[in-house]
């Protein structure tokens, strides 16, 4: 059997009453994140994909509530194979840039990785951002995920922050590097 195109795709919008339909897709993007980014259990044990599920669906439900989030759905057949999840916030403090949205999650199921569907489900948030009256947008990739970094370099994006993340050290065991 041939392999669907991304032309199979349809991609749907949803609210939180589909939001189960994503935990699956969550916890495929949970392994490939902990595949990707071994280095990081040193800031944490790493959660099961279902636990981690749990926190990210909590954390879906606040963003959810904002007025213009969205989730939109890639279905192939009528199952969810990729979504998106976008929330808006206010503008930049420096620049004037009006409102941010920002791509919280895109996630494509690994079997599928590589069809165009993640660069349809990114040009369907675009089309929504458009109709909202929202001209910026950004994206966090973990700094290890090279293949998600070349998806978004080829976008209409640039580096904007650089994030750290570790362990607060004990008291009297921090030290200031590169002094």
């Amino acid at each position: 059997m041939p392999e669907p195109a991304a032309d199979d795709v349809v991609i749907v919008g949803a609210g939180w009453e589909r939001i189960d339909d994503l935990q699956t897709l969550w916890e495929s993007l949970h392994r490939h994140h902990t595949a990707t980014a071994p280095q990081l259990q040193t800031i944490g044990r790493e959660r099961l994909p279902s636990e981690s599920w749990r926190v990210r669906r909590e954390h879906y439900r606040r963003l959810l509530a904002e007025p213009d989030a969205f989730v939109l759905i890639a279905e192939l057949g009528g199952l969810p194979v990729g979504y998106a999840l976008v929330h808006v916030r206010g503008s930049e403090e420096t620049w004037d840039t009006g409102p941010v949205a920002e791509l919280e999650t895109l996630a494509v199921l690994e079997g599928h990785r590589g069809q165009a569907i993640g660069r349809r489900l990114v040009e369907a948030v675009f089309d929504k951002l458009r109709a909202i009256g929202v001209a910026q947008w950004s994206v966090a990739v973990i700094a290890s995920n090279t293949d998600a970094i070349r998806f978004y370099e080829r976008l209409p994006v640039q580096p904007f922050l650089v994030t750290y993340i570790g362990t607060v050290p004990e008291a009297g065991d921090a030290t200031a590097r590169g002094d």
